[in-house]
């Protein structure tokens, strides 16, 4: 296996623990948004449970590729989901579109879902690389 097969693993791993915490984390504040009258937070905590679905299926994928890279390219478009969802979720947050302000998890989530993109990015190229 190789190291960016590994590193892909261990993501996608990190990816699965963060997935189950986004989903409960998004439903407890989900619970606490009823008295929210603007329903601001009842939009970031649905946008946060959707990130953490998003990210589980990246990740029960991305642990199905590192062991069999020819199924890397699925992964390569969910990586590209969690991006998108992990880049929603901190423009949420910013004040200039009603947000709280940035969170160290909104920019951790972008950070993470960037070097998963990159290492499942290497993974095919390795992968298509074995079949030319």
């Amino acid at each position: 296996m190789s190291n960016n097969r590994k590193v892909l693993k261990v993501m996608s791993i990190i990816y699965l623990l963060g997935g189950i915490f986004s989903i409960a984390a998004g439903a407890l504040a989900l619970t606490a948004a009823s008295g929210d009258a603007s329903g601001d937070l009842s939009v970031y905590s649905v946008v946060v449970i959707v990130m953490g679905i998003v990210e589980i299926i990246a990740a029960i994928l991305g642990i199905r590729a590192s062991n069999n890279p020819s199924k890397i390219g699925i992964v390569w478009v969910w990586a590209i989901i969690c991006l998108a969802c992990a880049v929603v979720s901190l423009l949420l947050s910013e004040p200039f579109l009603g947000g709280v302000g940035t969170s160290a998890t909104d920019v951790t989530a972008v950070v993470v879902s960037a070097v998963y993109f990159v290492f499942a990015n290497r993974v095919k190229k390795e992968s298509q690389e074995r079949l030319s």
